[in-house]
């Protein structure tokens, strides 16, 4: 019986976002054992994708609510559970891998204490199986967005990243997991992009607040650490009224996939880089900075256009200014614009996205 309920709930886990059923593996057991009593899988199963409020959920399960809530308070702290923010009876659901979900809370727990340090364990171990297995295996189904001090004169309000965060209501941050993960796994820092970088917006920031896996912040600091993001080179990818993470190629989930000689997800924005050779003094800032290996040289920079995704990465830290971001042809930014939506339809009716990540999709 005790198995049976983690059975079920893997079998649940890997088909939500991002996730495919090929990650089901011993060392993704392992983390949701560990993760879950078979009291906490259970009831996980029983809540299903939606959940429901205390009593709804006392009437599903036939549990009472006593019992029930002290399953509830314990999956809480161990950031296996959403809970809706901001209400005296909230809704209670269990949280998928990632985007966020266990992935990110994970990397949240104390590792001071032996349950975030095992915790972390498990899932650095795990960390390259769902990148090999799950991530990589999709399709291009997101695009990042160009840093703000890279985007061309001619770049339009709702090209500019800054322009749709000023839009919450509501700010908050969190180290990341990528990072976290991977220092963990590498016993130290593989570089020294920002860690207190992951953000989230409205209701998912309430809720990661409420729960203490980030802490709030004003849309002033938000502005302000985007900015330093875009001087480390990390990548701004996600939804800015849900979740933008600022990626650092050595860690990131998505560009670590390079690694296995696999591809990322992320399709070509609206904008590519173009070097003038006649600036160029061929320092190789641009090809380390680059996290599609799109930059080269020889006596001076030049860009494989077709592994450009437009991030300006290489703009922001060209000493010399002889990287500029070029927009596209509108031809071409209509054909990539249709091929990010189909590669994201397709995505979403290969898995089971969180309500909330549904809503940010309908509302953006």
């Amino acid at each position: 019986m005790e198995n049976d309920a983690h059975e079920k709930l893997i079998d649940w886990l890997v088909t939500t976002f991002r996730a495919l059923p090929g990650v089901n593996t011993p060392e993704f057991k392992e983390v949701v054992h560990f993760s879950f009593t078979p009291e906490e899988a259970r009831l996980a199963v029983e809540m299903g994708r939606e959940g429901g409020t205390l009593d709804a959920l006392a009437a599903k399960t036939g549990r009472n609510r006593g019992d029930l809530k002290a399953l509830i308070e314990s999956m809480q702290k161990k950031g296996t559970l959403y809970t809706e923010p901001v209400s005296e009876d909230p809704i209670y659901r269990p949280l998928g891998i990632e985007y966020p979900g266990l992935y990110e809370t994970a990397a949240w727990a104390d590792t001071n204490t032996p349950f975030g340090k095992k915790l972390m364990e498990l899932w650095a171990r795990f960390k390259p199986i769902y990148i090999d297995k799950g991530v990589s295996q999709l399709d291009k189904h997101s695009a990042v967005w160009c840093m703000v001090s890279a985007l061309p004169p001619d770049a339009k309000p709702e090209e500019n990243l800054f322009e749709h965060v000023k839009r919450n209501d509501y700010f908050a941050v969190s180290e990341c997991a990528c990072r976290l993960m991977e220092r963990h796994a590498e016993r130290g820092d593989v570089c020294d992009c920002i860690v207190d970088c992951c953000m989230a917006f409205g209701t998912w920031a309430r809720w990661a607040v409420e729960q203490g896996h980030a802490r709030s912040i004003t849309c002033d600091e938000a502005l302000r650490i985007l900015e330093a993001c875009e001087e480390k080179g990390q990548v701004h990818t996600g939804l800015p009224n849900l979740v933008v993470c600022n990626c650092c190629k050595h860690a990131c989930l998505s560009f670590v996939a390079q690694k296995f000689g696999k591809s990322h997800v992320f399709l070509q924005n609206h904008f590519f880089a173009s070097v003038d050779p006649e600036a160029c003094i061929a320092c190789g800032d641009c090809v380390d900075r680059c996290p599609a290996d799109a930059m080269q040289f020889e006596e001076a920079a030049a860009v494989d256009q077709t592994r450009c995704i437009g991030c300006g990465a290489c703009t922001t830290g060209c000493a010399v200014n002889a990287v500029r971001m070029v927009r596209r042809s509108q031809e071409e930014i209509e054909r990539l614009d249709l091929e990010l939506l189909e590669g994201f339809v397709k995505l979403m009716s290969m898995t089971n996205p969180d309500p909330l990540m549904l809503d940010a999709v309908q509302n953006s």
